[in-house]
């Protein structure tokens, strides 16, 4: 099926335009409505590396960690840059848009490797996600016009508040490794935030190598050019793949709650 959509007409949707109305499954429009947001991301092409390394964690969240291990194996692969050059790999130029690349890439070829990802990878992930989704989906009638079940009220992916916590653990983890440590403690700190980031999945030995390994410690607190960038690399070949297969592991147990209920319940507990 041929398609003549550019990245901006699809940036022009409103997002949220069907999440207003109410749906007898929330849980599963948000699902859907989630990917399709992820999809418009990548159709548009990123402003940076970090920006990339971003949009691949969440979308491991918004797939419910469905997306296959290897792909953010290549993805890391791909971060390693091109060998005694300051180019990029050619398929982080092309995730990339054209003022923001290092070397020269055809546009339109660009365009096309984003919609392949899309409807090669991400799709069938997303439809592995619904498919989990499905059978643990609450259904819900609302009485009067206040509907807190309407999808576009859903700040959680898939109604799991857990799942978005999680999710807030791995952006601010990773956000953090990405800035660099002040000094070897801030570490050993950090290690424990990723221990709820990655839910248990990360090897035991992990931490204690990044506080004892000298070269992997440099990389982790310089402010050098080059360390900064080689922290990319680390974050997208030893965090990304392994925060996908936290979520993986806790969406299996995750329970749907709507954003009112879970706002109630703190409240009751205070």
């Amino acid at each position: 099926m041929a398609t003549t959509e550019s990245p901006s007409e699809f940036a022009g949707v409103d997002a949220d335009a069907d999440l207003d109305e109410g749906s007898y499954r929330p849980a599963l429009v948000k699902l859907v409505e989630d990917v399709r947001d992820s999809e418009r991301q990548l159709l548009a092409g990123f402003d940076s590396r970090r920006a990339i390394l971003l949009w691949t964690q969440e979308l491991a969240v918004r797939t419910l960690g469905e997306m296959p291990q290897d792909w953010f194996y290549q993805i890391a692969r791909q971060f390693r840059g091109v060998p005694s050059s300051a180019h990029e790999r050619t398929l982080v130029s092309a995730l990339l848009r054209p003022e923001n690349r290092t070397r020269e890439l055809d546009e339109a070829k660009a365009r096309e490797f984003r919609r392949q990802l899309s409807a090669k990878t991400i799709r069938p992930a997303a439809h592995r996600a619904f498919r989990e989704l499905r059978a643990d989906a609450g259904e819900y009638v609302d009485d009067g016009s206040d509907d807190q079940h309407a999808p576009g009220k859903q700040q959680y992916v898939a109604m799991r508040p857990s799942i978005h916590e999680l999710h807030e653990n791995q952006r601010t983890t990773l956000e953090e490794l990405l800035d660099g440590f002040e000094d070897r403690e801030s570490i050993l700190g950090w290690g424990h935030d990723l221990e709820l980031a990655t839910h248990g999945e990360m090897d035991e030995e992990f931490v204690t190598r990044c506080y004892g390994e000298r070269s992997t410690r440099k990389l982790l607190t310089s402010t050098e050019s080059a360390d900064r960038r080689g922290r990319e690399l680390f974050a997208a070949h030893y965090l990304i793949p392994v925060f996908n297969r936290g979520v993986r592991d806790l969406a299996g147990r995750a329970k749907e709650q709507a954003d009112e209920e879970q706002e109630e319940r703190k409240t009751s507990k205070l």
